[in-house]
């Protein structure tokens, strides 16, 4: 939580973030990759107006991107090959600062000062949709809306009994209907499998049961990318258990 400050004390100072130097365009010379924003609250963490700025010297125009959820917390730039062209891409990650966890990932490229979006996270959240239904006997079966991932989480092994008995007859049925869910995504992480030099991304959607904080498990994929997006090469279905 923060205290909101009054408008006429707030600023709109432009602060630098993060600043790396990498050839994201391939033409040989580091471009200056500059992360930018405002904290209208003071320094409690919020960030608005995220952007993106690369300095090219060869070019006539810097390249500014405005993610289109540029508000949260943390911002981040990650720097590194996600496809097999030798040019590099861009991950920018923001945090959402809610209670689901939630981030803000785009993955840019930025070949030949062309802007190319790999990876949003609205397309993402569109295409991976998932239902979590409690079912008799102790069990959450979990299915995607496209049908490819069905699965079950068996309560016995990660809830205690009063947990169950407040959800379930004596004889394992259910006192009534109860659904949980599978919320958007969260962690985006760089992958690499095997050492390889090429990173794929992986991704976290945390399963939650009868509140937010009833975390259940986590549906996990693997994407790997290509130069007209990415696509979903696995999907596991992530139980934690109790400790």
């Amino acid at each position: 939580m923060f205290t909101r400050i009054p408008k006429e004390l707030q600023t709109d100072k432009v602060y630098v973030l993060q600043t790396k130097y990498a050839d994201v365009d391939g033409d040989g010379v580091l471009e200056t990759l500059t992360l930018t924003g405002k904290k209208p609250y003071g320094e409690n963490g919020f960030i608005e107006d995220i952007t993106l700025t690369i300095k090219n010297k060869k070019a006539a125009a810097d390249i500014v991107v405005k993610p289109e959820n540029n508000d949260g917390y943390s911002p981040t730039l990650f720097i590194g090959k996600f496809t097999e062209d030798k040019v590099p891409q861009v991950l920018l990650s923001i945090a959402s600062g809610g209670s689901g966890g939630y981030y803000f990932n785009y993955l840019y490229s930025f070949k030949d000062n062309i802007t190319k979006s790999l990876f949003d996270v609205d397309k993402f959240n569109e295409m991976s949709t998932y239902n979590a239904v409690y079912q008799d006997y102790y069990k959450v079966k979990i299915t995607s809306e496209d049908g490819k991932l069905k699965g079950l989480i068996d309560l016995t092994a990660i809830r205690d009994n009063d947990y169950l008995s407040n959800l379930y007859n004596p004889n394992g049925t259910l006192k009534k209907p109860e659904v949980g869910g599978v919320l958007s995504l969260g962690a985006l992480s760089p992958l690499s499998l095997n050492g390889a030099d090429v990173f794929y991304l992986l991704t976290n959607q945390r399963i939650i049961g009868l509140y937010n904080s009833d975390t259940l498990g986590a549906i996990e994929s693997i994407l790997q990318v290509t130069d007209n997006g990415f696509n979903i090469i696995v999907t596991r279905l992530v139980v934690l258990l109790n400790e």
